[in-house]
């Protein structure tokens, strides 16, 4: 593989991140206004691992959730409460 190779690959990857990020913003902005759902934004640490979070929400939320980069979208306003009450 060449340098130019790498750095398409990686060009790539980063644009392909890119508009990830902004068609779930995009997707949070429509379902914050249009149903009511509760966006909660989370920093990731060693504590505070993406995967515990994830169980913990699996077990516990029992409305629509979605993430992306530590951006939560929740239906239920009480589960987004459950979840700062726990996370944040």
């Amino acid at each position: 593989m060449s340098i130019s190779d790498i750095e398409k690959e990686l060009t790539d990857s980063l644009a392909d991140e890119i508009r990830k990020t902004i068609d779930f913003n995009l997707m949070c902005d429509i379902m914050v206004k249009l149903r009511g759902f509760v966006v909660v934004e989370i920093d990731y640490s060693p504590d505070k691992k993406w995967i515990d979070v994830m169980e913990w929400v699996d077990a516990i939320v029992t409305g629509e959730y979605k993430e992306h980069n530590g951006t939560w979208l929740f239906e239920k306003a009480e589960d987004a409460t459950m979840f700062r009450l726990r996370w944040l």
